[in-house]
């Protein structure tokens, strides 16, 4: 048995099956009962006999088996931490009725719905199975071989192939708050708040993409065409000519490595960022990109339109942390030259750089003279649990006073910033997204209104 379940790694070959294992089993108990009674080599002659034929007829009908190939359609995108389809398509020359087993090789971290996947043919060519994959982080992945495992005819053999079936995924950050977005989910909440819709500059009639129509739309935008082939009214939504300078930093520094429930404050940011850049696109802003540690790590230039945000996708989707201090001396010398208007610079970075980074503020001072600067960090969860612990131990006291000491620490460097042009977000890591998001929407309306 522990040799019927070895690893699919062999390219082809032929195993037996539990059933044959015990066939040969009960040869051998028939062979031990007649060598009692003096019988044990004929016993041995006929059982042993017998199940050879049976093997030999059985593997000959295997190998009138057509032969198998398979391939591999995955998801056009796949996003962290979700279930992710992948589809094998397997098929043959002629029709089969066959057992079959299918294994994938996928990349090592994801987490699948099913490891062996049981296919049963009945008289077909093709047959379909899917299977479910949830990656681990973000980045370029691959595929490898597929492993096909088929049951003769009588179930006393298992032929085993594999099917070379490389393939390159790339595992984006979660997109929930940019599908938010061009749905409009953010601005009916606005308006279910009574708040004033932020609105760009501008009636630019440059068509941008359509979503579901709102009541406040112009009925002219309406998609008649859209609306039929979906079954609801849709509007087209145009990109302003003009609009504001948004750039959008992202501290890629080993603060920014930190896991909090199985994702890293980057993966968070990365998010956050994405709906951010969604949204300031949608209403006419101009956007930059910037991820930075001890360097400049990605640039992307100013740009417009919803095609502008896929950009920001492909240039961020793999960043990773680096065990390096973040230099924001830097940033600012690289961004200072490359806005020279005045722009919505908003900083997404760990509440401890706030705190103690040494150049954090010269960087904040200087681009507060001309710039509106933003600055969003994330809460940690377990200090808070920590600090609602009750106090029944001495060790329990000291931690207290611990959490107590940093939540000060925390409170006073996001103080010491807020001013007019220095907004600080500190919020909890699953509100990250639609904190800054409403914020943007607060900072647009103040500026239409002033």
């Amino acid at each position: 048995m522990k040799f019927c379940k070895q690893p699919l790694s062999r390219v082809k070959s032929i195993i037996p099956s539990s059933r044959l294992l015990f066939l040969l089993f009960l040869g051998l108990i028939g062979t031990v009962a007649g060598a009692g009674w003096g019988w044990g080599w004929l016993f041995f002659g006929l059982s042993n006999g017998l199940i050879a034929g049976l093997v030999a007829i059985d593997a000959w009908m295997l190998s009138q088996m057509p032969p198998f190939t398979a391939r591999r359609k995955t998801d056009f995108l796949f996003e962290l931490e979700e279930d992710n389809s992948v589809t094998l398509h397997l098929e043959t020359s002629v029709p089969v009725t066959v057992r079959t087993w299918v294994r994938d090789d996928y990349p090592q971290g994801f987490q699948v719905s099913a490891r062996t996947l049981e296919v049963n043919w009945e008289d077909e060519t093709k047959k379909t199975v899917l299977y479910h994959a949830r990656p681990h982080r973000r980045g370029r992945h691959r595929f490898q071989d597929i492993h096909l495992r088929v049951e003769s005819k009588w179930k006393l053999l298992i032929w085993q192939q594999t099917i070379s079936a490389p393939l390159e995924v790339k595992v984006y950050p979660r997109l929930e708050s940019v599908r938010r977005v061009r749905k409009g989910l953010y601005r009916r909440q606005s308006m279910a708040e009574g708040s004033p819709v932020a609105r760009a500059f501008g009636d630019g009639r440059e068509f941008s993409h359509i979503r579901e129509y709102l009541p406040d739309d112009d009925p002219r935008n309406i998609n008649w065409m859209g609306t039929a082939r979906q079954g609801k009214l849709v509007s087209n939504v145009f990109q302003p000519e003009v609009g504001q300078q948004v750039a959008i930093l992202i501290d890629c520094g080993r603060m920014m490595g930190v896991q909090n429930d199985g994702q890293s404050q980057l993966d968070r940011a990365l998010e956050a960022a994405l709906g951010y850049a969604a949204i300031a696109l949608e209403r006419g802003d101009r956007v930059s990109f910037l991820a930075f540690s001890n360097r400049v790590l990605r640039w992307v230039p100013l740009g417009k339109g919803m095609s502008h945000l896929q950009r920001i996708i492909e240039a961020s989707f793999d960043l990773d942390a680096g065990y390096v201090e973040s230099d924001y001396l830097q940033v600012w010398d690289f961004i200072g030259s490359s806005h020279r208007s005045k722009t919505l610079i908003t900083l997404f970075t760990d509440a401890a750089n706030l705190a103690f980074s040494e150049t954090m503020p010269s960087f904040i001072a200087r681009a507060k003279k001309k710039h509106l600067v933003m600055t969003v960090s994330m809460q940690d969860p377990r200090l808070k649990r920590l600090g609602t612990l009750p106090l029944q131990s001495e060790e329990a006291v000291y931690q207290s006073l611990v959490v107590k000491q940093l939540h000060e620490e925390r409170k006073q460097a996001l103080q010491q910033w807020g001013s007019k042009k220095v907004v600080a977000l500190d919020v909890e890591p699953d509100k990250l997204a639609s904190a800054v998001i409403h914020s943007y929407l607060q900072i647009r309306n103040r500026a239409n209104q002033g």
